[in-house]
């Protein structure tokens, strides 16, 4: 069964949100941060999330 998603205006645009928690179980299911959402658009609209490289990710932990 699909999720259904509210468009909203957003300006001169529309916008459709994702919960956060889609974005945090992703990005516990990985240990890598989520920056981007890559989107491909046909008859159907698919989202897949962009995840940070493991070693961008892995300096900033040892960093911090």
């Amino acid at each position: 069964m699909p999720i259904i998603r509210s468009i909203h205006n957003l300006g001169h645009s529309k916008a459709v949100t994702i919960p956060k928690s889609w974005l945090t179980n992703a990005e516990d299911q990985t240990g890598r941060k989520v920056i981007a959402i890559a989107m491909e658009v046909s008859d159907k609209i698919t989202l897949q999330p962009i995840f940070e490289k493991e070693n961008a990710t892995r300096s900033k932990q040892t960093m911090g």
